[in-house]
């Protein structure tokens, strides 16, 4: 039987908002997901650059970069497509950050994702 979807906010919310960080559990492990709106759609991964370990606003209370083009882990600077979460950056080149299936509903966001609890 599937599990029903996890709600996350509303649209207009997640709007109104650079990003929504908040605790999951993924996989049976605590974790945090971030969750925003690029180019009109919602996207979440899991709050967690490649390189380190490290929540991509580790450093500053910020996912994007100053043009606003790119998710960016405030540790190192490293970037990474907002719409795919694939690194562009030398050292992580290539690499992606884990995507969370999520949906929208009746104006609200949801988590969709079967490791999402």
């Amino acid at each position: 039987m599937p599990k029903p979807p996890k709600p996350i906010c509303t649209r207009a919310e997640l709007e109104a908002i650079q990003y929504l960080a908040m605790p999951i559990q993924y996989k049976n492990q605590a974790d945090t997901a971030v969750v925003f709106i690029f180019d009109g759609h919602a996207y979440a991964y899991i709050n967690r650059c490649m390189h380190m370990q490290k929540p991509l606003n580790c450093e500053q209370d910020a996912i994007f970069d100053d043009s606003l083009k790119f998710l960016r882990c405030s540790m190192h600077g490293f970037v990474f497509d907002p719409t795919t979460g694939t690194c562009l950056s030398p050292v992580c080149y290539g690499q992606k950050l884990q995507a969370l299936r999520i949906s929208e509903m009746d104006g609200a966001v949801y988590f969709t994702d079967k490791h999402v609890d």
